[in-house]
């Protein structure tokens, strides 16, 4: 359960920026947010008056929200019928209006146009997801309990990794401990079609195989309908492994990558994993409040310098280096160029520098941190060495 304080301090933080944007007051319904800002991702409707206490308008489950949320006033909703006079009893007859216009379906946004003629509709993702951006003590100790989870990676990859199993029968043991963890299994995405199931485990040129998803990595996937992740390929002596997965714990996600191979790798795979570790540690060192994600990933291009295959090989190259997370794996801050936001203690990034060679392989690793009052802290732990079984 997300403690109260945790909620009215993000709700303030939440309508300071609503009222700071001239807005009114929000409609809240995309799951994640709902949660953020509830407690409860039962299918509601979240009024958040700039000026006001919150309401939760549930279309199912009223009873299990009831539960889990802390907010006050809780109520049913039983038809969109209904939408305009739940937001008049929260004060917001007309007005301005936020919406999650980043992830809000075009019909459902139509719907809400056609029955909230009197106000006027806006756009409130930016703001709501800078806010989320700076995370609390409490959220920082259930990332840090993701984190945890992913630390026993190398112990784990090496008691079940032998050769000749495929990519998917590697990631099913390594799912299955995880599961035992308490890992949730989704992993949300803010990004349309952008879904992930745990993370990702290829081997050899399935690593470098590219696809629809904006990551370095993205692999094969067990078919054509799901053409991402694992697949049923063999897992060959010598090729590099990647092994990029998310702990989650209550919703919250840490992020970390370790490279794995059976006997020995090609001298190319260890250059360029060394080269990674040092992009990753010298970003990290330079990292912290005031910095721009901007020029941290200009940081490592310089580092990376001419080097063939770094986050992605010719056109299919991805321009940023790292990301934020949270509840979803793509939140703020972005390392990536004109992010110039600048990082504020209690922001949590993912570093991931990588090299991908087309038809051979890829190698990289990935570490999560939060930004402190002189820097950041390193979350995940697990050996960073390329580890050769």
């Amino acid at each position: 359960m997300v403690p109260r304080e945790e909620i009215e301090n993000r709700t303030r933080a939440f309508q300071e920026a609503l009222s700071a944007e001239g807005l009114d007051g929000a409609l809240i319904v995309q799951d994640v947010d709902l949660f953020y800002l509830s407690g409860t991702a039962q299918n509601a409707h979240l009024v958040v008056p700039a000026d006001g206490e919150p309401a939760l308008f549930v279309r199912k489950t009223l009873s299990r929200a009831r539960e889990e949320t802390s907010l006050e006033r809780v109520e049913p909703l039983r038809s969109l019928r209904d939408l305009p006079s739940a937001l008049a009893s929260c004060g917001l007859d007309g007005g301005r209006l936020g919406l999650e216009l980043d992830v809000l379906p075009a019909a459902q946004f139509l719907q809400y146009q056609h029955r909230l003629e009197r106000s006027e509709l806006a756009d409130c993702s930016r703001l709501l997801r800078a806010v989320r951006a700076r995370k609390s003590p409490w959220e920082l100790e259930q990332i840090r309990r993701a984190a945890g989870m992913l630390s026993r990676i190398d112990r784990w990859t090496a008691d079940v990794l032998r050769e000749g199993m495929t990519e998917i029968e590697l990631a099913a043991e390594i799912e299955r401990l995880l599961r035992r963890e308490g890992h949730q299994g989704i992993i949300h995405f803010r990004g349309f079609n952008q879904e992930m199931f745990y993370g990702s485990v290829l081997a050899g040129p399935s690593a470098a195989v590219p696809g629809a998803t904006e990551t370095p990595i993205v692999g094969p996937g067990p078919n054509v309908a799901v053409s991402k992740g694992a697949s049923s390929r063999p897992i060959g002596r010598g090729e590099p492994i990647i092994i990029d997965l998310c702990g989650t714990w209550e919703g919250y996600l840490a992020d970390q990558t370790r490279t794995f191979s059976l006997g020995p790798v090609e001298d190319k795979f260890h250059e360029a994993y060394e080269a990674a570790r040092e992009i990753l540690h010298t970003v990290a060192a330079e990292a912290g409040p005031g910095r721009a994600p901007s020029a941290l990933y200009d940081r490592s291009v310089e580092l990376a310098g001419d080097r063939e295959g770094f986050m992605g090989a010719g056109e299919e190259r991805v321009s940023f280096v790292g990301h934020g997370f949270g509840l979803e794996i793509d939140e703020l801050p972005l390392l990536m160029p004109g992010a110039d936001e600048p990082l504020a203690e209690g922001m949590v990034f993912a570093l991931e520098p990588k090299f991908i060679y087309p038809g051979e392989g890829a190698v990289g690793v990935e570490n999560s941190y939060v930004v402190t009052a002189d820097g950041v802290e390193q979350l995940t732990t697990a050996p960073e060495e390329l580890i050769e079984l």
